[in-house]
């Protein structure tokens, strides 16, 4: 009975130190590797990073286009003002009356405005007064042009 209680407390004690074993193996192992916490792997990261990227790519060239397009409406505007001051300059060198003048520097306030036609309507102004003055003196000419501009 001796031989198989010994046997039998050899083949505990073996196992026990199988046992042993395979946990220093696996403390050896997890030292070697350590645990890795990822949760977005390498391909998926690029996919984010790029998806990402250009979208707000595109979203900073769409808040980029409303200041080009101020930028280039303060120049058309300076221009177009230019153009119509030298043209009233003129106008009043040859006897328009000067608040032709005024009246050009109204519209060029207006322009600043989004979606007011400043311009235009100094200009509509301008051909109304100069209508009026055609008809002061021309008579029955400017009275039929007074005419005209009342049914246009």
């Amino acid at each position: 009975m001796d031989d198989e209680t010994t046997s039998e407390e050899q083949r505990l004690i073996n196992l026990q130190q199988a046992r042993l074993a395979d946990e220093k193996s696996a403390q050896t192992q997890a030292a070697a590797k350590p645990e890795s916490r990822r949760f977005i792997n390498s391909g998926e990261a690029i996919f984010l990073l790029a998806f990402t990227g250009i979208v707000e790519a595109i979203q900073m060239v769409l808040d980029f286009i409303p200041f080009l397009g101020l930028a280039l409406n303060a120049v058309i505007a300076f221009f177009v003002g230019f153009v119509l001051y030298i043209w009233v300059k003129g106008k009043i060198a040859k006897g328009a009356p000067k608040k032709w003048q005024t009246a050009l520097f109204a519209g060029a306030g207006g322009s600043i405005l989004p979606f007011v036609p400043g311009y235009l309507g100094a200009i509509i102004w301008l051909i109304l007064e100069d209508r009026q003055l055609l008809k002061k003196a021309f008579g029955k000419v400017g009275e039929m042009a007074q005419k005209l501009s009342v049914k246009l």
